[in-house]
């Protein structure tokens, strides 16, 4: 049976880890936490080799961009900050909420909103292809970005939008939210291309397996796939034992990762090909180095690079051994 190895474990100074992202090569990890505090970490040794302090309260998402000397973050101040990490300066907030040499308070009261950002918290930011961006918020828009720029605002979730996905291939925009749908967006009109049901629960995750299929998660720990075009869930994969926080996808593997709320993380394999199986997780993460509170956050690379945080500050970096 395929065997999840913890390599090592970094406790952070600070408080819960609520996001993690790994560089391009796989040589870098951001993780970020609810003081604002981002720390860039060397994947290899564990150590914190840099350390950026500029947002206020919660950081939700992390992407490397892909010069790889670049990095974007958002949360729960409603700034779109993209980092120099050759300089570990502050390049702009696509939001336009603080200035680069601004002075920040110690708490997100007081924090106006502009024309160009979300109204509450981003809880999802995706990179895609010609310099497009998305980030979605609790306040239940999706917003399209283009150089820089908000072109677009899709406002037709009922509920917070916890997922922003790009079609491979296509560049087309989906997002999941809590209202239990999916939809993918007309980049140009804002029309709705599709709706996809079949969730009972709030969807906490969506990855994308290739052009044609993806799978989405929910809160209550069913996982469900998809054909793209087709608005009812292609088959119903699995139901964890347990809530899930949060998922990532290992796509040279068709694995699918589960964080749960009691610090355990399921390996499921959701390739199209075995949609018509019977599913059973892989490997259920076991031994001395593991999580003990909510895995908040994970994200993955190849079979050989997962990380993840959790509710005690801890990020704890994996191999995934499938012989």
């Amino acid at each position: 049976m395929p065997v999840l190895n913890a390599q090592k474990m970094i406790k952070l100074p600070t408080g819960k880890v609520l996001a993690v992202a790994f560089d391009h090569d796989a040589a870098m990890c951001a993780a970020g936490d609810r003081d604002g505090i981002i720390h860039i970490l060397d994947a290899n040794t564990g150590e914190i080799i840099q350390t950026l302090r500029q947002h206020v309260e919660f950081v939700y998402c992390l992407a490397f961009c892909e010069n790889n000397r670049h990095l974007m973050s958002a949360g729960k101040d409603k700034s779109i900050r993209e980092w120099d990490l050759d300089t570990g300066k502050l390049v702009r907030d696509y939001a336009g909420i603080f200035s680069v040499s601004s002075v920040h308070s110690a708490s997100t009261h007081g924090i106006k909103a502009t024309a160009k950002s979300h109204q509450m918290t981003i809880l999802s930011l995706a990179l895609g292809p010609n310099h497009t961006m998305a980030t979605s918020s609790q306040d239940t828009n999706v917003k399209f970005w283009k150089n820089g720029e908000p072109v677009r605002t899709y406002d037709w979730h009922t509920e917070p939008v916890t997922c922003v996905r790009f079609q491979p291939e296509t560049g087309i925009l989906f997002s999941a939210s809590r209202d239990k749908t999916i939809r993918s967006w007309n980049d140009v009109n804002g029309a709705v291309l599709h709706r996809y049901t079949g969730h009972l629960g709030e969807i906490i995750g969506l990855e994308f397996l290739d052009r044609d299929h993806f799978v989405s998660v929910d809160a209550l720990g069913y996982v469900n796939a998809y054909e793209v075009g087709q608005e009812s869930a292609a088959a119903f994969l699995y139901q964890s034992s347990c809530p899930i926080m949060c998922v990532a996808l290992i796509k040279s593997e068709g694995c699918l990762l589960l964080g749960r709320t009691d610090g355990k993380i399921e390996v499921l394999d959701v390739n199209p090909d075995s949609w018509e199986e019977h599913h059973e997780p892989l490997t259920v993460t076991h031994g001395e180095l593991v999580h003990l509170k909510e895995v908040r956050c994970i994200a993955a690379h190849d079979v050989h690079h997962i990380v993840s945080g959790d509710n005690e500050g801890k990020v704890i970096f994996w191999d995934l051994n499938l012989a």
